[in-house]
């Protein structure tokens, strides 16, 4: 039998598989073909022209709306920043960003990491037939982690003062520690709520359902931390800080759990009203075996893979919040504050790397699966051209334009332009690599990715630690960037030489090129000609955005623009030769 000439039962078998395919970590490899007829169907999934290419069009759908609502997340950071900047005093807003970030850190220990076991295991039970154990591995998630949290609130509770003690400087009166004793018992409250909604929206994922995440947490939870900052800064509250930018987790909870028992509920009400043969039209499952090398499906199964992922997760998290913490406690709120504002803008291009991620995971884990290299690393490359032109022109307009930029906070914080232009160099070489840890992962090699984690997080803390006290936040951040260097050099070593692949190629060349004449060259050349005001900072960007669409509508063909949802016209009119 060849491709062209599946009957409707393999083809439904395969659209199945194509809904049911896994998210992180997933290695669908295991569902080994031992019969003549699955091996035709793993045939015809490596045939480029039966499956349609490399699956381009697939990931830049699954990332048009990851990308909204990371759009949306990163302006509600990047917003909540400025309010909270603008409105209070270094001190304040030091001690409640170090208080934030250590709560995040908290929670993402306390969290357990099930969401990624969540998006394995729902994902693999569907794949293999096995719907009825969702709910039993959905209670062996979710009592853990609510024990877990709740445990975890209760230490930050009782612990809040000595913690606020330690957060704070010496010069601190006992009024200013009891404040903030109070803003981290607040945020305990607000723990177990956020550790459920990450696991239940996780979930969510496993049934490939990417909305919930983007509505509740990208936009939604965003959003309302934001407009609850703001009414404190209208109030000119300080107390209020806190407890209105953990509120948006109780409603983010609520609607995450019932969004996510309408996903399981409609899942159920179609596999009731369908016979066997339909769900299961061709293959039958006996003719494959179940890959048990992640965990069985049972509670034991699911923890035995989630531990790992849990301590990445943990690890990933350090990294990112970390020197937050240990720049208030031994320098200061104050320091702490200048700080923060200089990483947020780098911290928001972030949200674009993960949106391009989620998109692209389940096609890079097929493509591994079925042992296409040449497909995987086409997806690879071209990704890494988006995720630059993305997150490239961010960067190199906070380089060109630091103190400027950070201007938007207060003129007291131009003291982390030094920062910033070390941060958004390192993210420079981190997105040039692309998602490569991702990458890493979807080879079925998680376990590499946790140690370069943990790794990259024992440098982190080193350079932190040595560096702080004689170079102040400018240590800090020569310790994240060591730590972006070590997550992103390393893992592309690793799938080089693993898995012959690289992001590496035309796109990624034209991608680079554009970005740095667009958003470096032509900034900073009218900069040192006309020199640095308003006007010319304005008239460089927006000739920099007129020189990167002419490049771009030059450059589809490299770059796979016809790929992105609503664009092939525009690639029909940019090369009127092609069909």
């Amino acid at each position: 039998m060849t491709a062209d000439r599946l009957g409707p039962g393999e083809r439904r078998q395969d659209d199945f598989l194509a809904r049911t395919l896994p998210m992180p970590a997933i290695d669908i490899a295991g569902f080994e073909a031992s019969s003549a007829a699955a091996y035709e169907e793993t045939s015809r999934l490596r045939s480029p022209a039966a499956a349609g290419g490399p699956g381009l069009a697939k990931v830049a759908r699954g990332g048009a709306i990851n990308l909204f609502g990371a759009v949306i997340s990163a302006a509600a950071s990047v917003g909540l920043t400025v309010v909270v900047t603008r409105s209070f005093g270094k001190s304040v807003v030091g001690t409640f960003f170090v208080a934030t970030s250590l709560f995040l850190i908290i929670e993402a220990v306390t969290n357990l990491g099930a969401y990624n076991g969540t998006i394995y295991f729902i994902a693999r039970l569907r794949a293999l037939r096995a719907e009825r154990r969702i709910p039993a591995i959905i209670r062996a998630t979710i009592i853990p982690v609510a024990i877990s949290s709740v445990v975890g609130a209760a230490a930050l509770f009782v612990f809040a003062h000595p913690l606020a003690g330690l957060l704070l400087d010496r010069t601190s009166s006992t009024a200013s520690t009891a404040a903030v004793a109070t803003t981290l018992r607040v945020l305990a409250l607000a723990l177990p709520f956020a550790a459920l909604a990450d696991t239940m929206l996780g979930a969510a994922r496993g049934y490939h359902e990417m909305r919930p995440t983007v509505v509740v947490d990208r936009i939604g939870r965003s959003t309302l931390q934001l407009l609850g900052v703001a009414a404190a800064a209208v109030l000119g509250s300080s107390v209020l800080l806190a407890p209105l930018w953990a509120l948006p987790y109780l409603p983010a909870t609520i609607v995450a759990v019932f969004w996510f028992r309408r996903i399981t509920r409609r899942h159920r009400v179609r596999l009731a009203t369908v016979s066997a043969a339909e769900r299961y039209p061709a293959t039958p499952a006996e003719h494959f075996v179940a890959d048990n090398r992640h965990g069985k499906p049972n509670a034991k199964g699911f923890w035995r893979f989630t531990a790992p992922r849990s301590i990445a997760s943990v690890a990933q998290i350090v990294i990112q919040r970390m020197d937050i913490v240990l720049v208030g406690i031994i320098l200061g709120p104050k320091e702490a504050a200048i700080y923060t504002a200089a990483t947020r803008f780098l911290v928001a291009g972030q949200l674009g790397n993960a949106a391009i991620s989620m998109a692209a995971q389940p096609q890079l884990t097929q493509l591994f699966a079925v042992r296409d290299r040449a497909g995987a690393n086409t997806v690879y490359q071209v990704t890494t051209a988006w995720l630059i032109l993305l997150t490239w022109p961010l960067y190199l307009l906070a380089i060109v334009f630091g103190p400027t930029v950070l201007a938007i906070f207060g003129r007291s914080y131009h003291a982390g332009s030094t920062v910033m232009i070390i941060l958004a160099l390192a993210m420079l070489v981190a997105t040039g690599c692309g998602q490569v840890d991702m990458v890493l992962i979807t080879t079925g090699r998680s376990s590499w990715s946790l140690v370069n984690g943990l790794l990259a997080m024992a440098i982190n803390i080193g350079v932190d630690l040595a560096l702080i006290p004689r170079m102040g936040i400018t240590g800090a951040a020569i310790g994240w960037a060591a730590a972006i260097a070590i997550t992103n050099l390393v893992p592309l070593v690793q799938v080089a030489v693993a898995e012959r692949v690289h992001p590496f190629g035309r796109g990624m060349a034209a991608a680079c090129a554009l970005s740095v004449v667009s958003f470096g060259a032509i900034p900073f050349g009218l900069r040192v000609i006309a020199g640095p005001t308003p006007a010319v900072s304005i008239g460089a960007v927006a000739l920099g955005c007129a020189v990167m669409a002419l490049g771009l509508w030059r450059m589809n063909g490299p770059l796979h623009l016809s790929a992105m949802p609503g664009l092939g016209r525009f690639a029909r009119i940019a090369q009127p030769g092609r069909t």
